[in-house]
């Protein structure tokens, strides 16, 4: 009862795997507890089913450890005659001779027809790769077919091959052979190489789980059933650990789901920024429209103004002109009053002229003193008029640098001058402002108008997909919740289908143990009375050794089939594990973009940008 499987179900990939625990590429003992140089070349056993299990009419082997391929020999399906398959082979054993450090170099000709001293050299070299302490001692065309058996070499070496190495007829087969095992070595020591980043942080359970295998199966093989034992309670402890975590990790995934549920509850809650930024939009539009129309209107009351001063200036000029010429004719009159004689007549009509011309100097008077109240009234509202319309100017100019149109140079200005200033001393229409209003201003931001109404219009289109695409994403998350809660249930499920194989197959093992103890005990109390009653006992212990020995073959019948059972359970296990921690990453992930989109906010798609 103490015979053992091979561990025929794992491939040589999955062994490969087992290389942070069992594999080669550690020089200390590791989770197998064997030496580096006896994994290594257990590991390349394993491998060489894998270089040639892509190879036509090759089946790949049933056992993990050089177990012999059933059937008789066969047949080499690769092209060993064609000169393209040995020049290729040639060139990779010369490639890998060359850049391992071997003693001497190496040319494609030699290699295509070499002497035994040179092949011999290179097998051996090639072996110690291997085995550091391999060594030709006895017959060459012994020990090399015997190695490459021990390799698991799928074709048979003639020794007559290697008693004519080099010969046309036979070194193209011994040449296809060193190409294999150059193959062999590379791919060990690629899997090597990969060993020492095979797991991280996340995937010690798998690091567990194959260290378990390896020792596992190291401790099935040696027949310590105990360390079996020992080995099932950790595993099931660390198991046991690995769903409290991923448990705390499910847990914590649901609250952080809930606080980003709770958040967008929050900012949809919020005034719409969009409507928001459209309302001050159309408040700045009227605004704008406003200013427009009372520049228009300031601009029509200066020109009015400005046409009445000019009126009343010319009207005061021609006035102060007659005060001049009166002044002049009343200054020749006193002349020749003075010159002339004058008479009682004389004055009393003077007198009468004077008076006459008194009251017309008063009338005058009083008319220049009320078109002089009327210039300065006039001149009070221009200068009221030209407050106001600087106030509006200032006002328009702080909206413009709120708006980015000032200076120019500013984001929506476009290269234009949008400051508006105004000159008092302006003698003209075209001084007195700074801009083309009609022409210019006005062209200008009624174009940044349409451009802003448009960019809106796109802005609340991506608004309302954004919506859509959030409300698909709330759904595919409620959808991801559902799988990952039947996916916990259906793990429950497989633990306790697991527990229960167990618990069986462990109930049928004692009862197997008891049957053989119980058969045994039989099989010495026959022994013991044979010499009374020879022919009787003979013959009953032949049925009782026939008996012990078809047990014996169903208990390890059994015993086999549980042994797959539990491999195929651990398979599952495994790679449900795997399944359920993709799908908790995929959400995770799924989740994090979910809360990053939604802390940014909506952003501006480049192409609508101004």
């Amino acid at each position: 009862m103490n015979r053992r499987q091979t561990l025929a179900g794992l491939s040589p990939s999955q062994l490969n795997k087992s290389g942070a625990n069992g594999g080669p590429g550690r020089s200390a003992k590791d989770g197998t507890g064997l030496p580096s140089k006896a994994r290594k070349s257990m590991a390349v056993g394993v491998i060489m089913d894998k270089s040639i299990a892509n190879a036509p009419g090759l089946d790949r082997r049933s056992s993990a450890f050089g177990a012999k391929p059933s059937g008789g020999p066969k047949h080499d399906p690769r092209p060993l005659n064609s000169k393209d398959f040995q020049s290729n082979c040639a060139r990779t054993v010369i490639e890998y001779l060359a850049s391992h450090g071997f003693k001497t170099e190496v040319a494609q000709k030699t290699l295509l027809s070499p002497t035994g001293k040179d092949f011999f050299t290179i097998v051996g070299f090639l072996f110690q790769q291997i085995d550091p302490t391999f060594r030709l001692q006895g017959k060459v065309e012994d020990e090399v077919p015997q190695m490459f058996k021990r390799l698991n070499y799928p074709f048979p070496i003639s020794k007559s091959a290697l008693f004519a190495v080099g010969s046309p007829h036979s070194w193209p087969a011994v040449l296809a052979a060193l190409a294999w095992l150059v193959e062999l070595l590379n791919y060990t020591e690629k899997a090597q190489e990969g060993t020492n980043a095979a797991f991280d942080a996340d995937n010690k359970m798998e690091e567990d789980l194959l260290k378990y295998l390896a020792e596992g199966y190291t401790a099935f093989m040696s027949g310590n059933d105990d360390r079996c034992q020992q080995l099932d309670d950790e595993i099931a402890v660390k198991i046991t650990a690995q769903e409290g975590d991923l448990d705390a990790r499910c847990e914590k995934l649901r609250k952080a789901n809930a606080e980003v549920l709770a958040e967008l509850e929050r900012l949809r809650a919020l005034p719409d920024p969009v409507e928001e930024a459209q309302q001050r939009r159309a408040e700045q539009v009227a605004d704008n429209e406003k200013f427009e129309s009372l520049i228009q209107q300031l601009q029509g009351m200066k020109q009015s103004l400005t046409r009445k001063l000019s009126e009343r200036k010319s009207d005061f000029q021609a006035r102060q002109d007659q005060v001049a010429a009166a002044m002049a004719e009343v200054e020749q009159l006193r002349q020749r009053v003075a010159s002339q004689t004058v008479n009682k007549a004389d004055v009393k009509r003077m007198i009468m002229e004077r008076k006459k011309q008194a009251e017309a100097l008063q009338s005058e008077q009083a008319k220049c003193e009320e078109m002089e109240r009327k210039v300065h009234e006039q001149e009070v509202q221009i200068v009221r008029g030209l407050t106001a319309l600087e106030s509006t100017v200032e006002r328009y100019n702080k909206l413009a640098h709120r708006l980015k149109l000032v200076p120019a140079t500013s984001k929506r200005a476009d290269g234009k001058n949008y400051e508006l200033r105004i000159n008092r001393d302006a003698s003209t229409q075209a001084e007195f402002s700074n801009l083309d209003l009609k022409g210019v201003i006005k062209p200008g931001l009624e174009s940044l108008h349409d451009n802003y109404r448009t960019r809106a219009s796109q802005l609340s289109q991506d608004l309302v997909s954004l919506r859509e695409e959030c409300v698909v994403r709330q759904e595919a998350n409620a959808e991801k919740e559902e799988e990952n809660a039947s996916l916990e249930a259906e793990a429950a499920k497989l633990e306790s289908q697991l527990q229960s194989a167990k618990e069986a197959l462990e109930e049928k093992c004692r009862r197997l143990v008891a049957q053989t103890d119980a058969i045994k005990a039989q099989v010495e109390d026959l022994r013991g009375a044979a010499s009374n009653r020879t022919e009787h006992m003979e013959e009953k212990l032949a049925r009782a050794q026939a008996a012990y020995e078809q047990a014996k073959r169903d208990a390890e019948a059994e015993l086999a089939r549980l042994e797959g059972d539990l491999k195929a359970a651990s398979k599952m296990l495994i790679a449900h594990k795997e399944a359920i921690t993709n799908i908790i990453g995929h959400t995770a992930t799924v989740v994090r973009q979910i809360k990053a989109e939604v802390l940014s906010g909506p952003a501006p798609r480049p192409k609508h940008a101004v």
